[in-house]
């Protein structure tokens, strides 16, 4: 039990130095023994916890991701039809919570590798999801599916960059309307 904690702390050590770093540095690369540095650890602890520095950000995006799945499900969204307002208020408060290194990461040229986690992710968890509700065949919906999560991304990642004025919930909205009407949504009433 005591050794649990230990690595997570550490593995939570790790994670704080690199994402102080990327802020710090920007665009440019951070190493692994600025990490160590910055964490106050070895290199070779660095190595015990993580093969790369991007293994940090898959990481971190696989359990963004995962965290948003738990707390749709917590709020029975798979389970309805669709209630755009649930999808809208979870992604929403977790965009606000993490706003600050979503920001960062979406304008980090460096950082693309977490989109493709993060869609990647969303991806395979929804397809899984929405198969045990559908009768479409697996291939078909992996292909709605991905056509959504990579849009969702796209206009995210613009609207954290500031290309798109409006607010997390007013975006999530829009998005979720999207969603739901498809293409004829885009022509409007």
């Amino acid at each position: 039990m005591a050794r649990d904690r230990r690595v997570a702390r550490t593995r939570e050590a790790i994670r704080r130095a690199y994402f102080a770093l990327l802020k710090q540095k920007g665009d440019e690369k951070v190493t692994v023994a600025e990490i160590a540095r910055e964490a106050d650890i070895d290199r070779k602890t660095f190595y015990l916890h993580y093969d790369s520095t991007d293994a940090i950000i898959r990481e971190f995006a696989e359990e963004k991701t995962k965290e948003l799945l738990l707390r749709l499900t917590l709020r029975s969204f798979f389970l309805l039809r669709f209630d755009r307002k649930i999808f809208v208020e979870e992604a929403s408060r977790m965009l606000e919570e993490n706003i600050d290194l979503a920001r960062m990461i979406a304008v980090n040229a460096n950082m693309q590798f977490f989109w493709d986690q993060l869609e990647d992710t969303a991806v395979e968890r929804l397809t899984e999801i929405y198969g045990r509700h559908s009768d479409s065949p697996v291939s078909d919906l992996k292909i709605r599916v991905t056509f959504f999560v990579a849009g969702a991304a796209a206009v995210y990642k613009r609207w954290l960059r500031g290309e798109i004025d409006c607010s997390a919930t007013e975006l999530g909205d829009r998005v979720s309307a999207l969603a739901y009407t498809g293409f004829q949504g885009l022509m409007g009433d």
